[in-house]
């Protein structure tokens, strides 16, 4: 007897289901796409569990009229596309049609619809995949959707989900990227009854941009408005005095829909990067508008990745746009061609970059003799990223980022074990505007923690905090980059809690690769990192010094 055999219906549908709804962020994504689909005007997310035991997204749009409701949660339903050529027309965000049956599978739902003003719509339950209940009911125009006891039924995909809090994080992000990408709709997000935020519809980008990450951010940008031919790129870039460390704060959307695409984002970060500080990534929320004939938008299950027809194009016309909106500083060999393969590599460095030795930089230069009473001594630094060092008559190559977060956490860590972390007062009013998300993160557990680490922070009105009084060997000028970070380290209880703040602090303050120190600098971090109880790894675990014997270089050389 053969060994295939023909899987049965629930199997196989769950199974079909788990493609397109992975953990709650895949419903908050489809139902609130539905939504923008539907003309809504505003749009309210509750969560309960993280989103585990409920999503519930209510929205102001058209309604489900009685005779599509049904048909709505069958597979392949869609009131986007009648044909395969529709697809080369596409302005919708969804348009698949297996959201909601996919979403029935593997979770309860409860329905509540109008498609007229006059408050008469309907009350639907879906359980088990069936429809179990449909009533008429009074209600205005729009739909509230219930998804409760999400993978109950499915607990091969429920035991990989992640933490409350984890998957609130995910919601989250999503939130407030979609919330960029259509600022004249209004969102709220709740989490246990609890507001996270909520944006109300904005006239403008700048409005939603001002919104969701404060003056501040947007302060630091410039406008980008640039049309050539089809195209046109709208948002806003970092300007010169602009930019964040990490690249967490850049948003793109095609058309209106927001994607992961790697032609834009090299172009976006090989462009702006020499503009800005070394240790600083660009930022920036931008719009591409291209014909829909020139791209492929059915690529990914959840539908965040994009295909350009010509991304070598795409990826000129991006250089362009961002030429203008700086004023005309980039240099014309910007606009070379360059290989749609080389430009996916984000790592590479930028394309308009000189190299340190044509900058008259060198990569290792000697400095000054040991200091009386230290068993090392620095030769220099190479790359700006790493300090090459004699010891014990091995050679040692230092990260000097690793090693000053290792110096930095282990002075928080004692700070906080003594109850007495040295603190330094501002010298002038540090006054940082909060988004909502981050005065959500702030509450008095976060507030407490980094009091024990050496900060004194008050309240002000709205969404300001001032900071009175932080952690002495902390850089003043990095202190709001600091909090923002610890705001976002997620808490999720237990004894690691605290390291993994002050692991965050000290990351965020320490010297970055690429870098240059003087020889002075230089040596005052490697005493230091010798001093520390754990020179060999930094709080996140990543290695600091690489160690070459005197017997492992002369094999190399073939002197052995």
């Amino acid at each position: 007897m053969g060994n295939i055999k023909i899987l049965a219906e629930n199997v196989y549908r769950k199974i079909a289901a788990g493609e397109v709804v992975e953990r709650p962020l895949s419903v908050v994504k489809e139902l609130v796409e539905n939504a923008i689909d539907a003309g809504a005007g505003a749009i309210a997310v509750e969560l309960s569990a993280g989103g585990k035991e409920l999503v519930r997204v209510e929205d102001d749009g058209n309604g489900f009229a009685a005779d599509d409701i049904e048909i709505a949660f069958q597979r392949h339903s869609t009131s986007k596309l009648a044909e395969l050529e529709d697809l080369d027309r596409l302005q919708s965000l969804g348009f698949r049609g297996e959201a909601l049956p996919s979403i029935r599978e593997v979770a309860d739902i409860d329905l509540e619809t109008a498609d007229n003003d006059q408050g008469r719509g309907w009350r639907c339950s879906f359980r088990d995949g069936a429809l179990v209940e449909k009533a008429q009911a009074a209600r205005r125009r729009g739909s509230v959707i219930s998804v409760r006891r999400l993978f109950a039924n499915f607990p091969v995909r429920r035991k990989f989900m992640k933490s409350d809090q984890g998957e609130l994080r995910q919601v989250s992000a999503f939130m407030e990227t979609i919330a960029l990408a259509r600022p004249g709709i209004a969102f709220t997000l709740q989490h246990n009854r609890r507001t996270v935020f909520h944006y109300p519809a904005a006239a403008t980008l700048a409005d939603r941009i001002y919104q969701v990450f404060g003056k501040e951010f947007l302060d630091g940008l410039l406008p980008v408005d640039f049309i050539s031919g089809p195209c046109r790129l709208t948002g806003f870039v970092s300007g010169s005095r602009g930019g964040v460390r990490g690249r967490n704060r850049q948003f793109f959307t095609v058309n209106g829909r927001p994607v992961r695409e790697k032609t834009l984002q090299a172009a976006f970060n090989n462009t702006l990067q020499p503009f800005l500080e070394k240790s600083l990534s660009p930022a920036g929320v931008i719009d591409l508008a291209v014909p829909p004939a020139q791209i492929d938008v059915n690529i990914h299950p959840m539908k965040l990745e994009i295909r350009f027809l010509d991304a070598q194009r795409v990826y000129q016309f991006m250089q362009q746009a961002i030429h203008a909106a700086l004023g005309g500083r980039l240099r014309p060999e910007a606009y070379a061609a360059h290989d749609p393969a080389d430009m996916a590599q984000e790592s590479a460095m930028p394309v308009m970059m000189p190299t340190m030795e044509k900058a008259g930089i060198p990569r290792l230069w000697p400095t000054e003799p040991t200091a009386e009473g230290e068993d090392f001594r620095v030769l220099g630094q190479y790359r700006e990223s790493y300090i090459v060092v004699e010891k014990n008559g091995e050679l040692l190559v230092i990260d000097q980022h690793n090693a000053r977060e290792r110096v930095l956490f282990e002075r928080l860590q004692a700070g906080c074990a003594s109850g007495a972390v040295p603190a330094a007062q501002a010298l002038f009013p540090l006054l940082i505007e909060l988004s909502p998300a981050e005065q959500a993160a702030l509450d008095d557990d976060r507030m407490e923690l980094l009091r024990k680490a050496g900060f004194d922070l008050r309240r002000l009105s709205g969404a300001a905090v001032e900071v009175k009084a932080f952690p002495q060997f902390l850089s003043e000028g990095r202190i709001r980059e600091n909090l923002r970070a610890a705001l976002r380290e997620p808490l999720a209880g237990g004894s690691d809690t605290e390291e993994r703040l002050l692991a965050s602090l000290a990351c965020h303050d320490a010297v970055k690769v690429n870098q240059r120190l003087h020889a002075d600098e230089m040596r005052a971090l490697v005493r230091d990192l010798f001093a520390c109880a754990n020179p060999d790894f930094c709080p996140h675990r990543r290695p600091i010094i690489v160690t070459l014997t005197l017997e492992e270089i002369e094999k190399r050389l073939k002197r052995r």
